[in-house]
């Protein structure tokens, strides 16, 4: 703390100028400031407002996180999602006699010889870095993404104030540590220290690109190598009409029907034939060139989605087209499993209201924001742990649901996703993706196998203890019920825990001596699952072919 200790004092002393005093005393910063007089502060105003006002003076880690909290509503009330939903980026531009130093260190040669022309007034100013238009000696335009002098060590100070922070935060709330704020910022943190190196950027930006290799319908920048470093990227200039200035649209001669569902074209196989995506697809990051191709910018924020995730978010997209309470929220359950204490009935219940709200919609009736935002709420009340890849893309979904509605009012993204559903009930008789599902099983009943004799050790512990009492908790149970849910043998999952709970101790010790006898045939079933498995996958890989 010693090392950081002019910025602790800055953020207790902000956070108390904009009338948040309890907020900074919670987060063990009281110390630093007298008891609160904070002129012209409103005590009466919302938390998440006065928030929005200090994280907007904190700086670019501060906006970064608000902006965060702004997407993840399915951890934090509407009211913080909305409030740091108006955080912006941009900043004041930095004086290119600051940055001229960036590119000659990195670069190793002046401005002037690294590039034949090049604008010192920036395009675009943010927290982190800043454009400039150019020219290469080539004669083809590019942009220059450069990154503030300073930034790096201000962002990783901050990170690292951030992380003990937030565990103070989580020990005094317990509202926060049911989000677990912690890990949420440990995630953040691994985000925005990759967002300081541009070369991650460039490298995500030639992974998408080579995703649409040979697509005329979508245009993805090149990167100039020779020009790039962690602190300076440079890439290929885009232009054309912002894809929401439909007056300019119409005047091009857009056909804006076709324009809208090329869009959800372009997103829907992104995530499903891929499994990577621009996560950030606003209007500014989307541009419609002269022949009416679509122009991707700002590869900053990309999601990934693996074979796994994309098989259980299609269940649940097949659950949706069914309407069927029971098989969403099994779905839903196996993407975003429970941070604590489950009602299993509740949820149930809870989504089936959710589905008689969509009053027996197809697919195809059924818009994502509204979808969105049921599970989201749904997703926060039980405390369920929505992953940050799935959390991105709905995010992404509702975003590009909200640009194509834009475009065309008639729009329907489900019109995309729909041959992606008859294609995921065909997959599922696929002997390849059978091979995959194996291998999750294979892997779950090992896991199981392996972790089950410390189970029943500490049961046996318990009952040579010489008490007859034997308390099991929840969350001893949870690790094993997970890995039995996981092979898909729920029944034997309940019935493993009716049999604990229910017989009580003169079970455990009439069974004494055959739970070491269970633990050979576990360990024995595992092993062999995945051994089988195995052998299978072995013999039926074979590289998967794009459709």
């Amino acid at each position: 703390m010693a090392r950081h200790l002019h910025r602790y004092r800055e953020i207790a002393t902000v956070l108390t100028r904009h009338g948040l005093y309890a907020t900074a005393v919670q987060a063990g910063l009281g110390r630093w400031v007298p008891a609160p007089v904070a002129e012209g502060v409103d005590e009466t105003s919302d938390v998440p407002e006065l928030l929005v006002s200090a994280f907007e003076e904190l700086g670019a880690a501060f906006v970064k996180l608000g902006q965060l909290i702004s997407t993840r509503p399915d951890i934090f009330p509407e009211e913080y999602c909305n409030a740091f939903a108006k955080l912006t980026d941009s900043s004041a531009p930095v004086p290119f006699e600051e940055l001229e130093g960036v590119i000659e260190a990195d670069l190793g040669v002046s401005v002037d010889e690294a590039y034949a022309w090049f604008d010192r007034v920036p395009v675009a100013a943010a927290s982190i870095g800043q454009v400039h238009r150019a020219r290469l000696h080539d004669g083809r335009s590019v942009v220059v993404k450069i990154r503030r002098p300073g930034v790096a060590a201000e962002v990783h100070e901050d990170l690292d104030i951030l992380r003990t922070l937030a565990g103070r935060l989580v020990r005094s709330s317990q509202t926060l540590a049911d989000m677990d704020f912690t890990r949420l910022v440990d995630q953040f943190s691994a985000s925005l220290r990759a967002e300081l190196d541009y070369v991650v950027e460039a490298r995500a930006c030639e992974e998408i690109g080579a995703s649409f290799e040979g697509d005329p319908a979508v245009h993805i920048p090149w990167i100039d190598w020779e020009s790039t470093t962690a602190r300076v990227l440079t890439m290929e200039e885009l232009s054309g009409v912002r894809i929401d200035d439909l007056e300019a649209l119409d005047a091009a001669g857009i056909d804006r029907p076709v324009l809208a569902r090329q869009i959800a074209d372009m997103f829907v196989s992104m995530v499903f034939e891929d499994g990577v995506f621009h996560a950030d697809p606003h209007a500014g990051n989307l541009f419609i060139e002269d022949d009416g191709t679509i122009g991707m910018i700002d590869f900053g924020s990309v999601g990934r989605i693996n074979e796994t995730m994309r098989r259980r978010f299609a269940t649940m997209v097949l659950a949706f087209s069914k309407n069927n309470p029971d098989a969403i929220t099994r779905g839903l359950l196996e993407i975003a499993p429970a941070r604590g204490a489950l009602d299993r009935a509740l949820l149930r219940s809870d989504v089936a209201r959710m589905t008689d709200r969509l009053d027996g919609s197809t697919l195809a009736d059924i818009r994502v924001d509204e979808l969105g935002s049921e599970l989201f709420a749904i997703v926060r009340r039980h405390r369920l742990s929505l992953p940050p890849e799935l959390v991105q893309l709905f995010r992404m979904l509702i975003i590009a649901d909200g640009l194509g509605r834009k475009v065309d009012p008639e729009f329907d993204i489900n019109e995309a996703l729909a041959p992606l559903t008859e294609r995921l009930i065909e997959e599922r008789m696929d002997p390849f993706a059978w091979a995959g599902r194996l291998k999750d099983v294979a892997v779950s009943a090992a896991e199981f196998g392996i972790d089950l004799p410390d189970f029943a050790r500490k049961l046996v512990d318990r009952i040579d203890s010489g008490t007859l009492d034997v308390h099991i908790r929840a969350s001893e149970l949870d690790p094993l019920v997970a890995r039995l849910e996981r092979t898909g043998d729920r029944l034997v999952a309940a019935l493993l825990v009716a049999s604990m709970v229910t017989g009580g101790t003169n079970v455990l010790v009439a069974y004494r001596d055959q739970l070491g006898k269970l633990v050979g045939p576990a360990i024995a079933a595992g092993g062999a699952a995945l051994t089988g498995g195995s052998a299978y996958i072995a013999w039926t890989s074979r590289p998967r072919r794009r459709r």
